[in-house]
């Protein structure tokens, strides 16, 4: 706010305040600029519980008339009214911002009359009462209610969304507060924004705002565009046409969000332009008014609902967990959350909590800055030139210095870091893969840093090469601290000049440093996590990647989730393990929460499976392992899509078992007029609509196929799970975390590896039935679970309907029966 009133010569400006759940106001937004003595005073643009903020450059608050009136009209509309010092450290409160009653408790006779059968959910398509959902909506009011944590674990078809969106908006409404709603995929976030939410707008008596808020990077930065349309060679000559494609867009476009193109970007070229957190001016720069970035977050400022991913909330998370819990990280401050498709939880704070560096993260940045083809410019030889062509004689003494330490040292220096780097990391990967040992996965290895490994030779060599690179790098980002520093001393006109490349130069600056950080993070000992080295064979060769991970995130969860947070909400269709949801609760922290915090609901699915699914266990398969399995696998696949006539999923665990499959198999499906379809070949999305619309089609898919994919109707009647879905056990963090599990006295292979592959086998079966008209079969081909003493808790985890166990023959002759009882396909 300073910097507004100094931009506009200490005259008067009219701001709109964003008020948190305390009457906070956390966040401003400019409106409008007057004279010393008047501004237009513009609150159309302000809703209920606002505040309007202008400043008396006189330095005395007492209100005109002509404040007293518009403070008038303001407050009757809920807006508050208050006038500050230019310096900003003066306030006075003519009106306050209307605030709801805080803590109004939902009532369960009401939200129980929403869900009756003449209630409003009465107006959906389809809708009959359903016990489950409206338990789970009690559950959810109850957590809201009493602040409490509730793990629901709730079936198929219980209509989960709607159960915990209802009494979310009525608290918010009620009560002035956010809720957040984050989920694991695309497809859901796409069924709360334009299905449940839009639903629940046009029939609810409540009147609220929803937003699905995205990340910084899916906006392109109207800064870094202007800057590509005024500078084409600071860009690589195969991003020329996308750019001048994105440049003529983001003219005319609303969101100037990346899903919005006609065509998808290249990643490169898309992280040219796109905004980002370390090279934003914020208020400072020119296009703030406009920008696509800040329009979108002052519309989920307004929201009483976000929707978002899970990536993104963690990505706050930690944002607030280093800036202080009440500061505005990405989004808008809130303490009730409900985290859907839940079982993801540990996964994604894994990924989201590790550290990762390659070759081309750290040239990829040098290049920025000192391009190495001849005809690219560069942010620092821009800085260079405009300095020598610009800076005054009468700072001789400052040009001295600033081209001293460009040309004797960031120029020349960024090429020698350069080949500092592609020494450094090619050693590293030619390394690994000949003498580093590890475990092998087609063109990829991985190589874990065990003590075993840091006993060695190459270990020793590598911690030197490593701490090599970190230093050049630590000396460089240096160097480009001292450079912006100095610059701040250039004459005014010339600092505008340089602003945009200083801007960036600066967060490039930050990446480095934490990329110099990371690699003296990675050739220490850190306790409670692993470490290790990837390697991966292309069409450049191998390339080599350093990455380290926790290995236990439940304390870290706790103490930056679940002890800040006032309610929240975990929920999928799979969370428990054998009916229990000990897994979930060891994993996350959620079972370091006190007792009476924590609430655990089982909810069954309610649809009929004992009379929609046929499952099928042949108990003559050989076990995976056993020799004779692919044969017997194909031949028990080739015959169930015969009795199927297709519209089959068949679920594997590796690419490499899939392709020979799929190879094999594809021939024989096309003489039998079935289509062959495989993951990979193309988008999935695509392979989706192909598969619904052939209606015989086999889609032979693994890891993302397993989950996230519905498909209602007949198009899929069959589900055929190839093998029980265990994680590699020689992926690093598995490994690391089963030694670690063991360690503690604990039998990995029970508490991780069961309950890992049993929540990955449920959602394998679930694929199938998605709807209470859906009916088809289920065929399992890994014969552990029935002569294995874990196979007890796959099959325990399943909804309750009949189990056929016997020979193949005897088992397809069933299915025959099954699938012609009433001619499904």
């Amino acid at each position: 706010m300073r910097h507004e009133i100094s931009q506009a010569q200490g005259n008067e400006v009219f701001f709109i305040g964003r008020t948190d759940v305390d009457g906070i106001v956390y966040e401003t937004e400019t409106i409008a600029r007057g004279t010393k003595v008047a501004v237009p005073a513009i609150i159309t643009r302000a809703s209920s519980g606002d505040v309007v903020i202008h400043n008396h450059p006189s330095g005395d608050l007492t209100p005109s008339s002509a404040d007293m009136d518009i403070a008038s009209v303001a407050g009757n509309q809920g807006i508050g009214f208050a006038i500050i010092s230019n310096d900003c450290t003066r306030c006075y409160q003519v009106v306050a911002p209307f605030t709801e009653k805080r803590g109004e408790l939902l009532s369960l006779e009401e939200i129980g009359r929403v869900f009756a059968a003449d209630g409003m959910m009465a107006h959906l398509k389809g809708f009959e009462p359903r016990d489950e959902q409206v338990r789970m909506a009690f559950a959810v009011a109850e957590a809201f209610n009493r602040d409490r944590v509730v793990l629901v674990e709730a079936g198929t078809g219980t209509g989960k969304s709607l159960a915990y969106l209802i009494p979310s908006i009525l608290w918010a409404v009620r009560n002035n507060e956010r809720v957040v709603v984050s989920t694991n995929t695309i497809n859901l976030q796409e069924q709360l924004i334009k299905k449940d939410l839009p639903f629940l707008a046009r029939n609810s008596a409540v009147e609220f705002k929803a937003a699905l808020v995205k990340g910084r990077s899916n906006y392109a930065c109207l800064r870094k565009l202007e800057h590509a349309e005024a500078e084409p060679a600071l860009f690589p000559d195969e991003s020329s046409a996308e750019l001048t494609t994105i440049i003529e867009w983001s003219h005319s476009c609303q969101d100037g969000c990346r899903s919005d193109l006609a065509f998808i970007p290249h990643a490169g070229t898309w992280e040219e332009i796109c905004c980002e957190a370390d090279q934003c001016g914020r208020s400072r720069c020119k296009h703030f008014g406009r920008c696509f970035f800040y329009r979108a977050r002052r519309e989920s400022s307004a929201a009483r609902v976000l929707v978002v991913n899970h990536a993104l909330l963690l990505s706050d998370i930690v944002l607030r967990k280093e800036t202080g819990y009440d500061a505005t990280a990405i989004l808008p401050p809130f303490t009730r959350l409900i985290f859907d498709e839940g079982h993801h939880l540990e996964d994604v704070a894994t990924s989201h909590l590790s550290l990762t560096i390659t070759r081309s993260g750290i040239l990829k940045q040098l290049q920025r800055l000192v391009p190495q083809k001849a005809n690219r410019a560069g942010l620092l030889t821009i800085i260079s030139s405009r300095i020598t062509r610009d800076l005054p004689e009468s700072q001789e003494g400052l040009y001295a210095e600033l081209s001293g330490l460009l040309e004797s040292h960031l120029l020349p220096k960024a090429h020698d870091l350069t080949g500092i780097t592609e020494q450094t990391m090619d050693w590293l990967a030619l390394s690994v893969e000949h003498e580093g040992g590890g475990t092998v996965a087609g063109r990829e290895q991985k190589l874990r840093v065990t003590p075993e490994v840091e006993r060695t030779p190459f270990w020793l060599e590598c911690r030197q090469r490593l701490h090599a690179l970190a230093d050049a790098v630590n000396d460089y980002t240096s160097s480009l601290r001292t450079l912006v520093l100095r610059t701040k001393d250039l004459p005014e006109k010339l600092q505008e000049k340089l602003a945009d490349q200083l801007l960036d130069t600066s967060g490039i600056e930050g990446r480095l440093q934490s990329m110099a950080d990371g690699l003296l993070f990675f050739t220490t000992e850190a306790e409670g996590y692993c470490r290790w080295i990837e390697t991966k064979r292309g069409s450049r060769g191998v390339q080599a990647r350093l990455s380290a991970a926790p290995l236990d995130i439940s304390a870290q969860l706790k103490e930056s989730v679940l002890d800040k947070l006032k309610t929240i909400i975990v929920t999928s269709a799979t969370l428990t393990v054998g009916g229990e949801f000990n897994y979930l609760k060891k994993r996350t922290g959620f079972g370091l929460l006190p007792k009476e915090r924590l609430s655990e609901l089982q909810l069954a699915s309610p649809f009929n499976y004992a009379r929609q699914v046929f499952v099928a266990i042949p108990e003559d398969m050989p076990e995976p392992t056993a020799p004779g399995f692919r044969d017997a696998l194909e031949q028990h696949i080739l015959k169930a899509v015969t009795i199927s006539r297709g519209g089959a999923f068949i679920l594997f665990t590796s690419y490499d078992l899939l392709n020979r499959v799929f190879q094999t198999l594809s021939p024989a499906l096309a003489r039998l007029g079935l289509s062959s379809l495989k993951q990979g070949e193309t988008g999935r999305h695509a392979l989706l609509t192909q598969f619904r619309a052939d209606k015989n089609a086999v889609l032979f898919g693994t890891d993302s196929f397993w989950e996230g994919v519905d498909v209602k109707g007949d198009a899929l009647r069959l589900v055929i799970i190839a093998r029980l879905p265990f994680q590699v056990p020689t992926e690093p963090v598995q490994q690391a975390r089963a030694e670690k599990i063991k360690a503690d006295g604990g039998d990995p292979f029970r508490e991780f590896s069961v309950p890992q592959a049993v929540i990955k086998f449920r959602q394998g079966f679930g694929r199938l039935i998605r709807s209470r008209d859906d009916r088809g079969a289920v065929l399992i081909l890994d014969r552990r679970v029935l002569n294995k003493s874990y196979g007890r808790i796959f099959l325990r985890s399943l909804p309750d309907t009949e189990i056929v166990r016997g020979d193949s023959v005897d088992v397809f002759a069933r299915m025959e029966t099954f699938f012609g009882a009433d001619k499904i396909y």
